[in-house]
């Protein structure tokens, strides 16, 4: 099922950044799966995935930067509509935070005047 993106003041800035990544978990019938693609953006606080699976509101994936070496646990909390150009998108948010994507963010009210 399909959700549409919060309507709400972000909690924090987006960052266009493409990454590769590794995606892994266990799906609604228990079968474990790997999949490698990339970010489309990221925050402090989650990132939006490209993907070609499916995945379900809630459920918890392990993300890994192909080029950093290490994981974290996310939980898919938006996922892109078909047919809309976040069609085949995921938007994962921080199960345990820490910093993770190896570069510093900027405070939170950067670019507001």
């Amino acid at each position: 099922m399909a959700t549409q993106p919060h309507l709400q003041q972000r909690r924090s800035s987006r960052l266009q950044f493409r990454c590769r990544v590794k995606i892994s978990g266990v799906d609604a019938e228990e079968n474990r799966f790997s999949e490698e693609t990339e970010t489309v953006c990221i925050s402090k606080f989650g990132a939006a995935l490209k993907t070609a699976r499916p995945y379900g509101m809630g459920q918890i994936i392990t993300v890994q930067p192909v080029d950093l070496g290490h994981t974290g646990q996310f939980q898919v909390v938006w996922i892109g509509q078909p047919g809309t150009r976040e069609a085949d998108q995921i938007g994962i948010e921080w199960v345990d935070a820490r910093s993770f994507w190896g570069i510093e963010f900027p405070p939170e009210d950067w670019g507001r005047r």
